[in-house]
């Protein structure tokens, strides 16, 4: 920005008067600022001086002052005169001298002693001048500690002024009113100098102090101005400001940059030069309504030609403000050149999603009101199905966006080719879909599309050369059973995919009336979520894993409920997908790995043997920055042994990303903190990624080990998981173990751990301290009582 238009500007922005309030951090402006106080006390001074004489002139007393004392008073006055008018017309000459502002203080204070003492010493009346000193120390000195030196120095000089009278050096001056012998009394002289030192100290701390704040606040309002100068300067849009007469007095980077112009040219340039010629009466009209009104202003839409002769769509608005008597007229104007471009597109754009080509949601709708009035032509069932990729989030965060937009273009077309030419597909916004299925013959055949769809997605993707493995929640509405309305056909299949979700993912479901009060037990917990960890809500509980051979207690695993004030103790699968959504999981993640490694100290404080505990991790928090090095520092705050804790990352999360979490897993492993695949079984992980995994506990999902007893399958899943685990030489945990038919089962087949009810139920830290103090025994002890549900 030119100097001339800095300078317009940051007055106009500032005000003479703020302007001047700017400038009291300047130590000029303070000095003129004391000089001009210093010359109004000493007109008053002389004033009341003037009227005292007359008044004791004409009273009993008489004019007792002596011809010595009205000399040497008027020659102090003399003095401040002169050395007031230099520091006034010769400052910046005297500034340069090194103690100038001390060297003031010190003659006040040299003259104001003088006055003192012939005025009555020790009785005077002028001590208070005293105080004005040490204000003026604190306008003119920047350090408080000198503020307060000059303080204690008018206490110091003060006080050798009335021992000098009591000691006879000075004599006192007679004064009316006063009784002589006060000059003689110690017990009066000192409590006089007590009195004005103490509250000299006071006004010097007090005065040097507000100084201080004001300054502060000066400057603040200076940067204050200054950084909204260089926002303007900044600002993505184009900011003008021109006369009545149409001439430039400032334009923003933007503005120069858009139309090709340089500062230099503004000096010269008219608004008109740079209207389109069809535009320059609308626009013209529009400032001018601005400089003729009370500072509201008008819309401003229209071409701007730049330097080349290129042309610049803008749209804004125009204010007026007033400038000395001067009206200004400011713009602020958008350069929508692009968005008159991309009007080209905005039909395709408006009807289609432009990363899949699939219909957009308001395309979807439309086709969706087709497909309904064909289905009740034909008295025909209609499905709608949600679709919501499981955990996408995480494949942006760790491969990045490309990698994310490559699975959703191919998640598009695996659905296109699974689709009749009848069905419809479209993508409802990120990584949900939706799906038309019309002309059903039976329920059953929309149910065996949602499974078909399940299995082709569920195959594995290889994406910039990463193999993903991405699982789907699908949530099904018919019409007309559900409804009859294509918007709420689809909230309510939307309804029943969060369903889906909070089963576990990777399923289908149909909606149903109850899950609408789960819809709102979501949006209460989503409204509460948020301040749950301020509130200390959240809670862990510890479940034992037990030894199956020698059936003792060798770990636990953590799990986190939430204690709700409305809804109760909620289980994490009613609130971690949330968290996971609103992104909260790596603060609550944060706060029970801390909670976890707290309690581990404290055991070993007590005396109690070590014993490792599992932190589950979820998919989100595995994609942190730096999470090892996360992990490492809370151990390191509770001066803890890697070897204690244990992650536990379901084997769904493992496969999602294999090769990143790989690197991850081998860095955790490599400091000595144990390693768990979860739910083993329901994911797609083969022999092959298991060896490449560093981890050292599979643990067989519960939903194998239910039926385990009794049915063939479960079984054979789970002798062939402890079979692997053993060839590998993992740990295998059976969770999920409630009956003694399934304990036995397990133990038979040389399962190394179990946890489930059959032992314990998950406990609150004291009942896991008892656990660990008095082993199986707290365990039969507590199975009879009344414990949190798992």
């Amino acid at each position: 920005m030119p100097a001339d238009g800095w300078s317009f500007f940051q007055s106009h922005l500032a005000g003479d008067d703020n302007g001047r309030s700017a400038r009291f951090a300047d130590a000029r402006e303070r000095n003129h600022l004391v000089v001009r106080a210093r010359w109004l006390i000493l007109l008053l001074f002389g004033l009341y001086g003037m009227v005292a004489a007359l008044l004791f002139s004409s009273s009993s007393y008489g004019f007792f002052v002596t011809d010595r004392q009205v000399l040497i008073l008027c020659l102090a006055a003399v003095v401040v005169l002169v050395y007031n008018a230099l520091l006034y017309w010769r400052y910046e000459s005297l500034s340069t001298l090194p103690g100038i502002n001390a060297l003031q203080i010190v003659l006040d204070l040299s003259l104001v002693s003088l006055l003192i003492h012939f005025s009555g010493g020790a009785a005077s009346w002028f001590w208070p001048v005293y105080l004005v000193v040490s204000i003026e120390a604190a306008v003119l000195l920047e350090r408080r500690r000198y503020v307060i030196a000059v303080g204690l120095l008018g206490s110091l000089v003060y006080g050798l002024m009335l021992l000098f009278e009591y000691r006879g050096v000075l004599p006192p001056v007679k004064m009316p009113f006063v009784d002589q012998a006060l000059h003689r009394d110690p017990l009066f002289l000192v409590l006089m100098w007590s009195w004005v030192a103490v509250l000299n100290a006071t006004v010097a701390m007090i005065s040097a102090f507000l100084m201080r704040v004001i300054r502060q606040e000066n400057r603040t309002a200076r940067e204050s101005r200054e950084r909204l100068v260089e926002f303007l300067d900044n600002a993505n849009d184009l900011i003008f400001c021109v006369r009545s007469d149409g001439r430039f007095v400032y334009a923003n980077r933007v503005w120069y940059q858009a139309l090709g112009y340089a500062p230099e040219h503004l000096a010269g340039l008219r608004f008109t030069d740079v209207l389109a010629k069809e535009e320059r009466g609308r626009c013209l009209m529009a400032i001018q309504e601005a400089l003729r009104g009370d500072g509201s202003g008008g819309s401003i839409e229209g071409r701007f030609f730049g330097r080349d002769g290129r042309v610049i769509h803008v749209e804004g608005s125009v204010t007026c403000s007033r400038q000395g008597g001067e009206m200004l007229a400011w713009g602020i104007c958008r350069d929508v050149t692009e968005r008159m471009r991309a009007q080209e597109q905005l039909y395709y754009l408006a009807h289609h999603d432009s990363l899949t080509g699939l219909p957009n949601r308001m395309h979807f709708i439309e086709q969706l009101q087709g497909a309904l009035a064909m289905a009740r032509r034909l008295k025909k069932e209609l499905a709608v199905l949600f679709l919501d990729l499981d955990r996408f989030k995480i494949i942006n965060d760790t491969l990045g966006h490309a990698a994310g937009d490559e699975l959703l273009m191919e998640t598009a077309s695996r659905l296109k080719g699974l689709l009749r030419e009848s069905d419809c597909v479209g993508r409802m916004g990120g990584d949900e879909f939706a799906i038309v299925l019309g002309n059903l013959q039976q329920p059953q055949d929309a149910e065996k599309v949602a499974g078909k769809i399940l299995e082709v997605l569920a195959e594995p993707v290889v994406v910039n050369g990463h193999e993903l493995f991405i699982t789907t929640s699908i949530g099904m509405a018919f019409f007309p059973r559900h409804h009859q309305d294509p918007e709420e056909l689809v909230k309510k299949a939307d309804i029943a995919m969060y369903g889906a979700k909070a089963q576990g993912r990777n399923n289908c479901m149909v909606y149903h009336e109850a899950l609408d009060q789960d819809s709102e037990k979501r949006m209460i917990i989503e409204g509460s979520i948020r301040r749950a960890l301020e509130r200390n809500e959240f809670r862990i509980h510890y479940q034992p894993k037990v030894q199956v051979q020698e059936e003792r207690v060798s770990s636990f695993e953590a799990l986190i409920r939430w204690k709700h004030p409305e809804l109760g103790l909620l289980p994490p699968a009613e609130f971690i997908p949330l968290a996971e959504e609103t992104g909260l999981i790596f603060a609550i993640g944060d706060w029970v790995l801390d909670q976890v490694c707290r309690q581990l100290r404290r055991w070993l404080d007590e005396g109690l043997a070590p014993v490792r505990v599992a932190v589950n991790l979820s998919g989100y928090q595995l994609q942190q920055q730096n999470l090892v090095g996360q992990i490492r520092q809370v151990l390191d705050r509770y001066d803890l042994p890697p070897e204690c804790l244990e992650i536990e990352i379901t084997e769904t999360v493992v496969m999602q990303n294999p090769d990143f979490a790989v690197a991850v897993l081998r860095q955790m492993k490599e400091i000595g903190i144990h390693i768990s695949i979860d739910d083993f079984g329901t994911g797609y992980s083969s022999l092959s990624h298991l060896k490449r995994f560093s981890v050292n506990t599979l643990k067989i999902d519960r939903s194998f080990v239910r039926e385990v007893d009794r049915n063939t399958t479960d079984a054979a899943i789970a002798k062939a998981i402890i079979a692997m685990g053993q060839s590998l030489d993992l740990n295998v945990i059976a969770e999920g173990v409630e009956t003694e038919a399934q304990l036995e089962f397990l133990k038979r087949h040389q399962c190394n751990e179990i946890q489930g009810f059959l032992f314990s139920r998950p406990v609150e830290a004291e009942m896991a301290t008892r656990i660990l103090r008095e082993g199986l025994i707290a365990l039969q002890q507590q199975s009879s009582e009344v414990l949190p549900t798992g």
